[in-house]
């Protein structure tokens, strides 16, 4: 059997379909795994360096990117459609297997053609423009919480939870273990708490800002490793030059984290992070409280996602346009209250779903089997 898995452009869309693709392998050793995606995407590095095949194809943004970009990332995703109708023909794939964005839409728009059955899986809580058409598209809709489901009543929806890759169930699996080998790592000792500062695959300007103001107060109450993005990663190291010895010993600003991020995660007690769609699967898993700072320019996915986590009581939220005045103040008043923080950890520890990518795996496996053989006329083209 053949499986096209179309994701790319941020980690957010990436990496939950990653997990999927490690369940998927685990199950089936012999399933021919093709990752489609942009050629110019954080997925043309991350995938190959996997072992999965990568077949590259042209995609652009379309919804607010201004008129001028916006015709240009059409044409480029037309292109892309082109060139994925193509290798389609050639390849003949039982399904499309998809988490959404832009780089998705010409492995549809493909699949559509050919009849080729598009299995969606949503991250986030609301979904966005591309997931609305996938999903107009898709044999199956499967949600991370039942309140995603809600934005799909006329299809068929299934409530999985959200898939996290392999290394972190595992760390999550050990976490004292992977907590000392955090520690050691890092040079942190376990008498002070931890605090894990991230942004995302990119890093964040702002939050960078924010621990840069407050760097003086958040050592005093804890260790902190800053997950800083490569291009903050020079300002944050001087600024922990200037630090006095004490608190320099106390900061770890690091580009980015991959295979080390469970480790970074088992180690904290409290993060501050934006509220991308990793955060409603990883953050439960370690039951690792959260200070959310949703990015406030991708419509209100991060807004609503973080909203979810606060709802069920694993997280408190804080405007992106005041944590560069109120960082130090929220964290220390979080790690001074360690009653509220247990609680904040219980309850966010409730919503994992560590089975998460098995079950979407287990989906598409059960699905190809029952519906998977190529329709016929294929190869030959659709409708004469």
């Amino acid at each position: 059997m053949r499986i096209w898995i179309a994701a790319g452009g941020t980690g957010g869309h990436i990496y939950p379909a990653l997990a999927v693709a490690e369940a998927l392998q685990a199950a089936d050793p012999d399933l021919e795994l093709i990752w489609v995606g942009a050629r110019d995407g954080m997925e043309a590095r991350l995938i190959p360096s996997r072992g999965y095949a990568f077949l590259p194809v042209e995609a652009g943004g379309v919804y607010g990117m201004g008129w001028r970009r916006g015709l240009q990332g059409l044409w480029r995703t037309v292109r892309g459609a082109v060139q994925a109708w193509g290798e389609m023909r050639r390849r003949r794939p039982q399904a499309v297997f998809t988490t959404g964005g832009f780089v998705s839409i010409p492995a549809a728009l493909a699949a559509a053609w050919w009849r080729i059955p598009i299995l969606v899986y949503l991250p986030d809580i609301e979904p966005g423009l591309a997931v609305r058409i996938l999903a107009g598209l898709a044999a199956w809709v499967a949600v991370t919480a039942s309140e995603a489901g809600e934005a799909f009543p006329r299809r068929s929806v299934v409530v999985t939870g959200y898939p996290v890759r392999r290394a972190l169930v595992e760390a999550a699996r050990v976490r004292e273990e992977a907590r000392q080998r955090g520690l050691a790592r890092w040079g942190f000792t376990p008498e002070v708490p931890v605090v894990l500062v991230f942004g995302g695959s990119r890093g964040a300007r702002r939050l960078n800002r924010a621990v840069a103001r407050h760097l003086e107060a958040l050592t005093a109450e804890a260790q902190v490793l800053h997950l800083t993005g490569p291009a903050d990663l020079e300002a944050m190291q001087q600024r922990q030059a200037v630090l006095s010895p004490e608190c320099r010993a106390r900061y770890q600003p690091v580009a980015y984290l991959d295979e080390e991020m469970g480790e970074a995660l088992a180690m904290a007690d409290l993060a501050v992070c934006r509220a991308g769609a990793s955060t409603l699967g990883e953050l439960p898993l370690f039951g690792l409280p959260a200070v959310l700072v949703p990015y406030p320019y991708v419509r209100r996915h991060q807004e609503r996602n973080a909203a979810y986590l606060v709802r069920h009581g694993g997280a408190v939220m804080v405007p992106d346009e005041e944590i560069e005045e109120r960082l130090g103040e929220v964290v220390r008043d979080l790690l001074r209250s360690p009653g509220r923080l247990s609680e904040m950890r219980q309850r966010m520890a409730a919503l994992a779903r560590p089975e998460a990518a098995e079950r979407l795996a287990a989906l598409v496996m059960g699905w190809m089997k029952a519906h998977g053989s190529i329709p016929a006329g294929f190869g030959v083209g659709r409708g004469g």
